[in-house]
């Protein structure tokens, strides 16, 4: 297969065809340093909830902690404003739904994805989409939010540069519209970012039937140090519980990884 050809790339009068409400307005870029920066942007200069940013290519894409992530062409690579009228302590609650809401489009596309706490959905063990919820100080009442979404669409592995991560066309064996993807994703994101609200909890219900985190002995990085124990549950406002040999500690931030085999 070409390695960089597209299925579908969509333009932003398609994009707001769709009719999504978090999809209002979208610009779309053939190419940006990142969609994640421009959005934050538009929001600080009072862009309303339902705009999204989306690009053919990012130049310096990143995930959690600043990390790079390569955005080829191929990819579905967005990032959504979201003023869901909530109150700006429940900003941590959207990774979780988001999380959810990508697993649940990727299983009807026919792939078995999982979620790794807190942002990564796997396949096999290997990372096909990774998801970054920012909040924004853009002035106003209740919570602002910057959410980003890459996901691994039509591309070859080796073009992630990253020997731990996989990709749809991988995993399908064929490419992908990526305005139908777009629009299949969109849909399940509504749905899960309505429950942050007062159905939070059955999102939670939900993260439990589609992760591979839980149960297993991990290592936790995180600002001030080192954790490692055995991860139990989900805390009620999705942090992570981890066992050690000293209780268990409630983690809202950090990197997750298996001490031993990888995450399935």
């Amino acid at each position: 297969m070409d390695g960089t050809r597209d299925t579908g790339f969509p333009d932003g009068a398609s994009v707001e065809a769709l009719g999504s409400p978090l999809a209002r307005r979208a610009e779309v870029h053939e190419s940006l340093p990142s969609t994640q920066e421009r959005a934050r942007e538009l929001a600080l200069a009072g862009a309303g909830h339902g705009t999204a940013v989306l690009a053919r290519v990012q130049t310096g894409g990143r995930g959690r902690l600043g990390r790079y992530w390569a955005s080829p062409p191929g990819g579905l690579w967005m990032s959504l404003v979201l003023r869901p009228g909530l109150a700006p302590g429940a900003a941590h609650r959207i990774t979780p739904a988001a999380a959810v809401a990508g697993a649940k489009a990727l299983w009807e596309l026919g792939v078995e994805a999982r979620i790794k706490w807190p942002n990564d959905l796997l396949v096999g063990g290997r990372k096909v989409c990774g998801i970054l919820a920012e909040t924004v100080a853009a002035g106003g009442e209740g919570l602002c939010a910057v959410l980003g979404i890459g996901l691994n669409a039509n591309l070859d592995p080796e073009q992630t540069g990253s020997a731990a991560a996989t990709t749809l066309r991988r995993e399908l064996g064929r490419d992908v519209d990526l305005l139908q993807l777009l629009g299949l994703l969109l849909g399940c994101l509504e749905v899960e970012l309505g429950r942050v609200g007062g159905e939070f909890r059955a999102v939670l219900e939900d993260w439990r039937a589609l992760e591979c985190t839980l149960g297993r002995r991990v290592r936790v990085r995180r600002l001030g140090g080192v954790l490692e124990g055995t991860a139990v549950d989900l805390g009620p406002e999705g942090a992570l519980l981890v066992r050690t040999s000293s209780g268990t500690v409630e983690v809202f931030e950090g990197e997750v990884e298996r001490l031993q085999g990888e995450f399935l």
